[in-house]
């Protein structure tokens, strides 16, 4: 009897180890990860985003300082151009409280320009005491008119 279950059980082991091993398909499986050295996300205060996959690797987000200015937060953030191009992007910095809801809310976007290899210094003070930690997000600009002026003179070219 006792050499009975020691035969069964190295053959038991092995099939639970085959059966944790399965090749179905886990859900979310096929969603690509790229790994993204572009985004220091050291800072226990910011939370950092790259809104675009043209942007990645292209641009740098590190540096990030965060103080207490009297009673209200200050923040600042680099943006590095990595590429040979010229960028003109925009940014949005939202502000959380210790709790991570949104504080003092502005839907506003900030343009500015990047040229080769440069550094631009982002910075942006919370509007409340509450405000405690920072989201920014850099993407392309996003603008329906300019696009809708762009695609309008692309259909109906001027005639002389």
């Amino acid at each position: 009897m006792k050499t009975r279950i020691s035969s069964v059980l190295p053959f038991a082991c092995l099939v639970l180890i085959l059966s944790a091993c399965s090749t179905a398909p886990m859900k979310g499986a096929n969603i690509k990860y790229q790994e993204q050295q572009t985004i220091d996300g050291t800072h226990p205060r910011a939370t950092l985003i790259i809104g675009g996959t043209e942007l990645l690797n292209n641009i740098l987000l590190s540096n990030v300082r965060v103080a207490q200015v009297g009673l209200l937060s200050r923040a600042g953030i680099d943006v590095q151009n990595l590429s040979d191009n010229r960028y003109t992007l925009e940014y949005k910095a939202v502000w959380h409280d210790q709790q991570g809801f949104e504080v003092g809310t502005s839907n506003v976007w900030h343009r500015f320009v990047l040229t080769p290899h440069k550094i631009k210094s982002i910075q942006s003070i919370g509007k409340t005491p509450d405000a405690y930690s920072i989201q920014l997000t850099v993407r392309f600009p996003d603008d329906l008119y300019i696009e809708t002026d762009r695609l309008d003179r692309e259909a109906k070219p001027f005639f002389d």
